[in-house]
């Protein structure tokens, strides 16, 4: 869990279930999963997709079983619309009710997906707690989009499971959704290499 903020009085969680893949990056073994792209099955999911999605109905599981404001919980799940009912009936059977769930078939990127979530919460007083649930390699892409476009009042947390292709297709996935940095990540990269120095400056003078 990665918290990005700690300082909004938040009311409700809105779980934002990334699977989006790209079809050309998967290992040559899956080519016959590419091939009966029309025989869509659950089965037929690339592996590190159906980690993302366990790793959802984990994720709302806890908040299920620990939260005040569990009633006030919606599952975004971010999909291709070939792939998109397939994964709700799985949702489903693993006991989400269809009240939870919607589907967003629009965005193309973890930066569209965050660019809308923005617009959707901006406006409320006490905005939802949001968590980010995709492949742990998504992290650094997802901080470098979120340090930019939530502020103190959201609190965002990334939830990231396990992507064991070779090395070489997470790359080209990573420099597919990598956005241009702004302004404001690189302010915060500098501020976060500032308290590092601090730190080691105050711990060296101490140890001599």
């Amino acid at each position: 869990m990665n918290r990005l903020s700690d300082n909004a009085f938040t009311y409700g969680n809105l779980i934002l279930l990334y699977c989006k893949f790209n079809m050309e990056n998967l290992p040559k073994n899956d080519e016959e999963d590419r091939d009966q792209e029309l025989k869509v099955s659950y089965e037929s999911l690339p592996d590190f997709v159906k980690a993302r999605i366990a790793l959802g109905i984990q994720t709302f599981d806890i908040i299920m079983k620990s939260k005040p404001d569990k009633f006030n919980t919606t599952i975004i799940l971010i999909s291709e619309n070939v792939f998109s009912q397939i994964i709700i009936e799985h949702l489903v059977t693993k006991g989400i009710s269809g009240q939870y769930i919607e589907h967003d078939n629009n965005s193309n990127s973890i930066d569209s997906v965050l660019n809308n979530v923005v617009n959707r919460i901006s406006s409320l007083d006490n905005p939802p707690t949001i968590y980010f649930v995709g492949s742990v390699w998504q992290k650094e892409v997802f901080d470098s989009i979120a340090v930019s476009k939530f502020g103190e009042r959201i609190k965002v947390l990334f939830e990231g499971s396990l992507d064991h292709r070779p090395y070489e297709l997470i790359q080209k996935d990573k420099l597919i959704e990598e956005p241009k940095k702004g302004t404001a990540y690189y302010k915060h990269k500098l501020t976060n290499k500032a308290i590092d120095t601090l730190l080691n400056y105050i711990f060296s003078n101490k140890r001599k």
